[in-house]
């Protein structure tokens, strides 16, 4: 067989958290039936190592979730919730350019999971399949334990363009931020029929596969998810012209209920609870009465969370404090949701836990396991039993150290509550990339090749402009102006004089280790509050360093070409050349210490494809080295917005 174009051969990779797809391209070859053999040999061998991989993988995350389990039993734990770390339905990026499906493409829609055949042809049914084995999977884990499955999703959630092009008569709610998303999104109108009949089989699919889940929680008025008519919807009121005038009761009830009576003929009994985001100053409440609604609802039906139904240990016993950061807890903040609560005289109720990461997942059930067996009444008792908590970890001679250090992480995580419009952390270095991004005075003239490994993961819709001002997140900019700048300097103040002291208190825990073992267990302490403090430190400065480009720009000066001698540099030159170096050394040192520690500090995807808007690449430290490469080749550039010195 002779060809004398170029092949292209797909190969479809599966992972386990989404499909890789690679391309194996040799132009103008003569390929013979030897040719073609080798390369799909080749093909089929990477199919397979990557198939091993991904059930490694599997097994290894199902083994922990077990452990997970089993222990969250002993402490008595009665639900899991299964819809942890699910990978990103990155079908659903339909739209170049448009980042808004970040905000659901991991949330676990029941129709996007589990659809019925007439949604079937609009979603990706190899990437629901994957998802529904996987929570099979970690059902069977539950039942294996005699423990029950809890199930949280964002409904009604936005459904493809092209179902709503075939069937327009159910066109819902558009659900999407119109100043942070490229494209309008809707969800379905579940006040018709059809939508409910949808939903209905969707539910019973899901039951039949993962009969072990008895309890929803589903967050509506935000990340693709809405009802038509709310008033807390991104895009004002507004849904099926049909339903306008049909009580928003009528309209809640009757998706509720449904949902209720189709795991009744799947003679089963869950809990569903619809949980509206909850409205900031600047939002509206996603409904005027919920009384009005849960007035209406039968037994298992709630709205904002019913009593008891989470216990003060449930959400996030895997969850990290200061993500993307890994490895700093908050054992003070989690204990001070604990006082009081151990009541025996109080219904016991259900308890419902969540995991997504085996070393933290530890360590809260570990405490709670503490506070259960003691029973904190008061803060002065919960004080006590946290250094107690701490000598377990750190003995007698280094309880006081510990706790000193846990008090100073929750002195800081209430400090960066002030700059908490959605998480600095993550809001800042991650989804703006402030962390590997570089800080030049005019990003609008950088090269392609010089915005091409960050500017595809800002979480930017409107365009260059925009994406080219640091603190332009998602359409806001609550750090504008030099005023917000003194603001997150004095934050970052706070924060700085409570990492010196709990760095203090860590390196006293190593001094007195003499077993190498534990000392490493500190050292490994210190280097994460050392990342805690770069990550400070850049917002810190990118903070600053936009808010005096904006100071420079806003008057009418042009720099003098030839400035007499003895002239000396402007104060705000002076100033941003100096966080500029600042962020230079900083990023030098972020890279140092990620490279030179053998356990991970921060979330990073496994692989450069699963970077995303969310996610750091793996290769964050190379990122850091472009950062610091293409500011060190923009000095000269300061020259076009001040005059330089000349003494």
């Amino acid at each position: 067989m002779t060809m004398k174009y170029s092949t292209w051969i797909l190969i479809s990779i599966p992972n386990e958290n989404f499909q890789l797809s690679r391309m194996i391209c040799k132009p103008n070859l003569r390929k013979n039936e030897k040719n073609m053999k080798t390369i799909f040999i080749l093909a089929a061998l990477i199919l397979l190592v990557s198939n091993l991989q991904a059930q490694k993988n599997r097994q290894k995350e199902l083994a922990e979730f077990e452990s997970f389990v089993i222990k969250a039993k002993e402490l008595g734990a009665t639900h899991v919730n299964i819809t942890f770390n699910v990978p990103p339905a990155l079908w659903q990026y339909d739209v170049p350019n448009d980042p808004y499906p970040e905000w659901y493409v991991i949330q676990p829609s029941l129709m996007k999971i589990f659809p019925n055949s007439e949604i079937q042809p609009y979603v990706d049914m190899e990437y629901a399949e994957r998802v529904a084995s996987l929570f099979e999977a970690r059902c069977a884990v539950l039942r294996k334990h005699g423990l029950k499955g809890a199930y949280s999703a964002n409904e009604p959630y936005v459904l493809p363009e092209k179902f709503f092009t075939d069937h327009p008569e159910l066109r819902g709610a558009r659900v999407d931020h119109p100043n942070r998303s490229r494209t309008a999104r809707f969800a379905p109108c579940v006040d018709e029929p059809a939508v409910l009949a949808m939903y209905h089989e969707s539910m019973k699919i899901l039951l039949k596969r993962c009969p072990e889940i008895e309890k929803f929680d589903f967050l509506t008025s935000d990340s693709g998810s809405g009802f038509c008519w709310s008033p807390a919807l991104y895009s004002d009121q507004n849904g099926n012209a049909n339903c306008q005038h049909r009580p928003m009761s009528d309209r809640v009830v009757g998706f509720m209920e449904n949902l209720k009576s189709a795991a009744e003929e799947m003679d089963k009994q869950i809990q569903v609870n619809i949980s509206p985001i909850e409205p900031r100053q600047w939002m509206i409440n996603t409904f005027d009465h919920p009384e009005l609604i849960t007035s209406r609802l039968s037994d298992g039906l709630t709205i904002g969370g019913a009593p008891n139904a989470y216990g003060p240990e449930a959400a996030g016993w895997g969850v990290e404090s200061f993500r993307p950061i890994l490895g700093l807890y908050n054992p003070v903040f989690r204990a001070r949701s604990m006082v009081g609560v151990f009541d025996e005289k109080k219904p016991a109720g259900s308890m419902v836990v969540s995991f997504d990461n085996p070393a933290s997942a530890e360590f809260y059930m570990d405490l709670y396991g503490f506070f259960k067996e003691a029973k904190p009444g008061n803060t002065a008792e919960m004080m006590q039993l946290m250094r107690d908590f701490a000598a377990t970890l750190a003995g007698e001679e280094g309880a006081d150290d510990l706790l000193e250090v846990w008090l100073a992480l929750e002195g800081i995580s209430n400090d960066l509550q002030v700059l908490h419009f959605g998480p600095i952390l993550n809001f800042g270095p991650v989804i703006a990339r402030w962390i590997n991004r570089p800080l030049v005075p005019f990003p609008e003239d950088l090269l392609p090749e010089e915005k091409e490994y960050y500017r595809p993961y800002l979480f930017q819709a409107k365009g260059e402009e925009q994406a080219n001002n640091l603190i332009d997140i998602q359409a806001m900019r609550p750090f504008e102006g030099y005023g917000a700048r003194l603001l997150v300097q004095r934050v970052y103040e706070m924060v700085d004089a409570k990492l010196k002291k709990a760095e203090s208190h860590v390196d006293k825990l190593i001094e007195m280790q003499t077993d190498a073992h534990a000392a490493k267990e500190w050292e490994d302490l210190r280097t994460r509050l050392a990342v805690l403090r770069s990550f400070i430190r850049t917002i810190n400065n990118v903070v600053a360093y936009q808010a005096l480009l904006d100071l420079v720009h806003s008057r009418s000066y042009k720099p003098e070409v030839n400035p007499v001698l003895g002239t000396r540099s402007m104060w705000d030159r002076t100033e941003i050349m100096r966080i500029a170096r600042n962020e230079i050394d900083n990023a030098v040192l972020l890279k140092k210490i990620l490279e030179s520690s053998d356990v991970p500090l921060i979330t990073t995807a496994e692989t450069p494809e699963e970077e995303t808007i969310r996610m750091l690449g793996p290769d964050i430290t190379s990122q850091l080295k472009l950062k610091v490469d293409i500011m060190n080749a923009h000095w000269e550039d300061y020259k076009e917005l001040y005059t330089s010195p000349n003494f």
